[in-house]
């Protein structure tokens, strides 16, 4: 019988303090940045409080934000196709209904995938999407 360890996360305990970052340490780094990837973009869920931290290819990620009413398969179906017709592979997305009535999806794009597309063509072909009220990109950079 083997004695070594596997394990499934890496973990760290640290002090939340306001002016004082947080340090990752080497294991982290070295988990996060493979194939050379030295950048990343950090993403908190308020609701969740988790922290997310998603390796990327430049110094540079889109934010897509779509505002829509009733969530539908349709509108995920059509969301999808988009992104399949257009060659963009998202590093995040989520998701979320206020009320039934009221939903956000936001997609989180690294520059890389933007070569052939641009985020003008992207965002006018959301807004086309039956349900969707308005389409917002914030561009993260370091």
């Amino acid at each position: 019988m083997s004695s070594d360890k596997q394990s499934v996360t890496i973990a760290k305990m640290v002090k939340l303090e306001a002016e004082k970052p947080i340090e990752l340490p080497e294991e982290f780094l070295s988990a996060l940045k493979p194939d050379g990837k030295t950048f990343a973009v950090l993403i908190l869920a308020p609701n969740t409080r988790i922290i997310r931290i998603i390796p990327t290819s430049t110094n540079e990620v889109a934010k897509i934000n779509i505002n829509i009413g009733k969530l539908s398969p349709d509108f995920l179906r059509k969301m999808g196709s988009i992104f399949i017709r257009l060659g963009i592979k998202t590093l995040y997305s989520t998701g979320l209904c206020f009320t039934q009535s009221a939903c956000v999806y936001e997609g989180y794009i690294d520059s890389d995938e933007l070569k052939e597309v641009s985020i003008d063509q992207i965002k006018d072909e959301l807004e086309r999407i039956e349900g969707v009220s308005s389409v917002e990109v914030d561009t993260l950079t370091v």
